[in-house]
């Protein structure tokens, strides 16, 4: 157990750590517009991905408590 919590503290620790290298080494050391314009698109996609998934997730827990969520999609066919 202690290895677990060891792990998600560290990760949790590293955050700042992996900002800093973000910003130094790729946004501020390429130099370069066209790697600050992609890494931005690339988070904002991978963002996304994320809120749809986050959403079909929590409306697949709420449809077992029988809340009814509106999709994202055409529906059920009604």
């Amino acid at each position: 157990m202690m290895a677990l919590v060891d792990f998600l503290v560290r990760l949790v620790g590293d955050v700042g750590r992996f900002v800093e290298i973000f910003v130094n080494e790729v946004i501020l050391g390429a130099g370069d517009p066209l790697s600050i314009v992609s890494l931005a698109i690339g988070q904002v996609l991978i963002g996304f991905a994320v809120l749809v998934l986050a959403y079909g997730v929590v409306g697949a827990l709420f449809s077992e408590l029988g809340v009814q969520l509106p999709t994202l999609g055409r529906g059920r066919g009604e």
